[in-house]
């Protein structure tokens, strides 16, 4: 599109102004955009304030398609400026980022505008510091009340384990996810517990996704502790795909669940971990498993994985 997002999204707006229009969801991928995507977000809503579900991927900003070649239109004003995001309807917001950092503030922005928002989604976000990524966190708790569900993927949160920790201790979301986060790579001997001690004590808290963060068989043993007799958490759902979980390891989670009785929790996702490396202990450990939960597994090969990684590099 370029340049002519802008002409599209005046047409929308005149559209959405008209009596009787339901435009309420807008679908945007694989963009070469003029603006980067924080500023061509607030651009959308600002002139589409009525939508109900925005989801918006942007590959990088199109330098051929920039608004000051000549012929090219440039945005509308009342389209982009840098005045506030009146309030808007938004429940559903997606984005998935392109490379390089993104300004807190203008995500903020769009955030305190959005009031309703009950799920965001933010793929391959990258933020300045782990402060700036804070500063994206404490507006969410302080204007985004009505959020329930979250989820981060491809970003590496490494270094911002005290904000992992905040959101866990957020006692208005549902379900959060991270996937492919980086989680465990810093410090995990001192992150895990106090992770497991904030979801301990998180009771509405229903689903955490945690796959590709190399979790391995101490972290799933340390994670069994949330669902120990002194615990507050309701969890029940958890998914642990792609986290280097191995027969033994998952067998030992299995009879702390046995162990700690606290009945069916839900649903445990387990794909793509290496349990082929003894099938007998994992599908014993699976047995036991499904006594507690409902257990949602596949045959992968990892060795052929391993295999096939090689092959690329």
């Amino acid at each position: 599109l370029g340049s002519n997002i802008f002409r599209l999204l005046d047409s929308l707006r005149a559209l959405s102004s008209q009596a009787g229009c339901r435009l309420r969801a807008l679908h945007l991928s694989d963009l070469f955009s003029p603006l980067p995507i924080l500023e061509l977000t607030r651009a959308i809503v600002r002139a589409l304030p009525l939508l109900r579900v925005l989801s918006i991927r942007v590959d990088h900003p199109s330098q051929r398609d920039s608004p000051a070649v000549p012929g090219n239109a440039g945005p509308p004003s009342h389209i982009i400026g840098d005045e506030e995001i009146p309030e808007n309807c938004l429940e559903q917001l997606e984005m998935g980022f392109p490379r390089g950092a993104q300004p807190a503030p203008l995500l903020c922005s769009v955030l305190k505008a959005s009031g309703s928002l009950q799920q965001l989604s933010l793929d391959s976000a990258t933020f300045a510091s782990p402060q700036d990524f804070g500063l994206v966190l404490q507006t969410l708790k302080e204007y985004n009340l009505a959020l329930k569900r979250l989820s981060f993927h491809d970003m590496n949160l490494a270094d911002c384990q005290s904000e992992v920790l905040f959101l866990l201790q957020n006692l208005t979301l549902q379900e959060i996810t991270f996937s492919f986060c980086r989680l465990f790579e810093k410090r995990p001997a001192q992150f895990l517990p106090e992770m497991v001690a904030a979801m301990k004590g998180n009771s509405t808290l229903k689903g955490l996704r945690l796959p590709g963060n190399r979790l391995g068989n101490a972290g799933l043993l340390a994670l069994a502790d949330v669902f120990s007799e002194d615990s507050s958490s309701s969890l029940c759902q958890l998914d642990i795909s792609s986290n280097c979980i191995k027969p033994d390891g998952l067998l030992e989670f299995a009879k702390r669940l046995e162990r700690w009785g606290r009945g069916a929790f839900g649903h445990l996702r387990l794909f793509q971990n290496w349990l082929d490396q003894d099938a007998v202990t994992a599908r014993e450990a699976i047995r036991r498993l499904r006594a507690t939960c409902h257990v949602v597994s596949d045959s992968w090969d990892s060795s052929q994985a391993f295999a096939d990684y090689v092959s690329t590099m």
